[in-house]
């Protein structure tokens, strides 16, 4: 659907995540150099495949800011804890490990089990408005991981509050309120987590099973870093996947036709999502940071330098979910507990009114919906 003259094009990579219709900006960025430095940003642009792959590839383009292994704000925090020990925040040697131990017991995930799994859990919460859209957007692919890694159903909705409460504290946009509230949230879910490795022997085919048990065949347990990278499992499941979900509803109500073609033939759900996760990722943006002075695509970079990566302007499908040595291992899971919600919710949704604007967010394209159609 067109939208008015008047709406004006996206300021920055920033601003265009939440924006209503930010892709001709993108597809202007990706026509022009791949590696630009943005003046008024004070920082440097990563665009297109080119300049995307290129700088999520290259060892000298680090997560984290040289010497700043945990963002100021969450230093000596439990929160700043967890931060420091997962595998998706961090590079170096002592995360190499961790990072294929998880990546090893995410890969054995039987992902048709699952996805049965979460469309019976979906099936008996399908959302009857807009406000219960939004929280299952977040809730679902929640109650699913818990699910795989063992936990309770009880447990499920405590799991998911303290994961979005967590998750608060890890935006540029958190206010002092949303840190201090995500420090309880982090030790519940650290606690949460202890009581369920002491019966990890007594949960065979759970995925923190298998997480335990590729951990201790390495001596990773010594690190002392499971704990907080399985409440990275939780965390790094929650905006994505609400994203992906939302992104999608989206899609489908752009699309009339597309859900009578869905209802004829599921088996044309996979598809749809990876179509949604390329052309309306949930993930539009990450950062680098230059660990020394490096040479990209002919454009010479100091070192301790910002490079915003624009994924959305990459026209990829592991755009939303990363390339390179930080590619999402649990992309797959992802989209396995987005289908099966989808095709859940299908029925209930179709005929809802629908309004949506995006959450606010620097990085992460998830819708909010209201109530009544959009104009």
């Amino acid at each position: 659907m067109p939208l008015p003259d008047f709406v004006l094009a996206p300021a920055d990579p920033f601003s265009a995540v939440t924006h209503a219709a930010p892709y001709d900006y993108y597809r202007r960025l990706a026509d022009g150099p791949p590696l630009r430095f943005e003046a008024s940003l004070d920082c440097w642009l990563a665009t297109g495949t080119a300049g995307v792959r290129t700088v999520l590839e290259h060892p000298a383009c680090r997560v984290r800011p040289p010497g700043l292994g945990v963002p100021l704000n969450l230093a000596g925090t439990p929160c700043g804890a967890i931060f420091a020990e997962l595998v998706r925040m961090n590079d170096g040697e002592r995360h190499t490990v961790p990072k294929q131990v998880l990546a090893r017991a995410l890969a054995q995930v039987d992902l048709a089990r699952l996805q049965e799994r979460v469309l019976q859990i979906a099936g008996k919460r399908v959302p009857a408005s807009a406000a219960q859209l939004n929280d299952a957007l977040f809730e679902l692919p929640l109650f699913g991981m818990a699910d795989l890694l063992g936990f309770a159903p009880a447990q499920w909705p405590a799991l998911a509050a303290w994961t979005r409460d967590f998750v608060a504290c890890l935006s540029p946009l958190s206010n002092e309120e949303q840190v201090a509230g995500a420090q309880d949230a982090a030790n519940a879910l650290l606690h949460g987590f202890t009581v369920l490795l002491r019966e990890a022997d007594a949960l065979p085919g759970s995925l923190l099973h298998d997480i335990v048990t590729g951990a201790d065949a390495v001596g990773w347990q010594a690190s002392g870093g499971v704990l907080a990278n399985l409440v990275g499992l939780l965390s790094q499941t929650c905006d994505a996947t609400a994203g992906l979900l939302g992104n999608a509803v989206v899609a489908l109500r752009a699309q009339p036709d597309l859900s009578a073609q869905l209802r004829a033939a599921p088996r044309l759900w996979p598809a749809v999502l990876r179509e949604v996760s390329r052309h309306d990722p949930p993930i539009h943006n990450t950062r680098r940071y230059t660990a020394d002075a490096v040479e990209l695509l002919g454009v010479r970079i100091p070192a301790g330098q910002m490079i915003v990566v624009v994924l959305a302007s990459a026209g990829c499908a592991e755009s939303g979910f990363g390339h390179g040595r930080h590619a999402c291992p649990g992309q797959s899971i992802a989209h396995s507990i987005a289908t099966a919600c989808l095709q859940a919710w299908a029925g209930g949704l179709e005929d809802m009114p629908l309004a949506w604007s995006y959450r606010p967010s620097l990085n992460a394209r998830i819708p909010l919906f209201s109530d009544g159609e959009r104009a």
